[in-house]
């Protein structure tokens, strides 16, 4: 099984709407890859953002993202059920039970409040013993330094610091882990959850992926792709 995590503004770019093409692209994908099975994470994207306006503590804000995400998750199987590809009918929403039903494709969300969506894709592979997990991101390559080096520069001064150092095309779980630490820092964007790297360093048997959209469908062909692997 593959474990695929997409951010939730490529599924809801906008707090009124859905990506139809991105959904499109991705019926293409799944259907192209009938051999393989799919568990695929969603965020809350524009959606999530909205339905938190009104929230005013940490917990109701946490509870409304994570209802966010399974509502754009619910909305994605919907699509995937019209196209008669074989979808488990719900979205699943504890990443530490399996199930016995066998679906092609499963579709998840956000699990509970303090744990991110990182962390939620790591227990479904582990729970599903998945050995490849894919995190679809906006940058190419894991760069090989600490984003608490970054945490205070100026946009231009950290898009500069990281053109000067090296990209990391394959690394340790233990090497993620000394790059995003074992704490959680709200607001510090990291490669990866520091619980989620902790989690990945307990069972190095899973594969991390850390690539664009675009090199998805190369990382499932088998073929050569630009990104980040995160193994051993």
């Amino acid at each position: 099984m593959y474990i695929i995590k997409y951010g939730g503004s490529r599924i809801s770019p906008t707090a009124d709407s859905y990506d139809e093409g991105f959904i499109a692209e991705l019926i293409e994908l799944v259907k192209k890859y009938s051999n393989k099975r799919f568990m695929i994470i969603v965020g809350g994207g524009a959606l999530c953002r909205k339905m938190q306006e009104k929230m005013t503590t940490k917990k109701e804000k946490d509870l409304v993202g994570i209802e966010a995400t399974r509502i754009n998750a619910k909305y994605v199987i919907e699509k995937i059920k019209q196209a008669n590809l074989d979808v488990y009918p719900e979205v699943l929403k504890d990443p530490t039970q399996n199930i016995s039903e066998n679906h092609q494709i499963y579709f998840s969300g956000g699990w509970k409040p303090g744990n991110s969506t990182d962390y939620v894709t790591m227990r479904y592979a582990v729970t599903f013993n998945a050995d490849k997990v894919i995190k679809v991101s906006d940058f190419t390559y894991v760069k090989d330094i600490s984003p608490l080096e970054l945490k205070d520069l100026s946009k231009g001064e950290r898009e500069k610091r990281l053109a000067q150092t090296p990209k990391l095309k394959i690394m340790t779980w233990q090497k993620m882990v000394d790059l995003v630490g074992e704490t959680w820092i709200p607001g510090l964007h990291t490669p990866l959850d520091p619980l989620a790297a902790k989690l990945g360093l307990q069972h190095r048997d899973i594969s991390l992926y850390i690539i664009p959209e675009k090199e998805i469908e190369k990382v499932l062909a088998g073929e050569d792709f630009q990104g980040t692997v995160v193994n051993s």
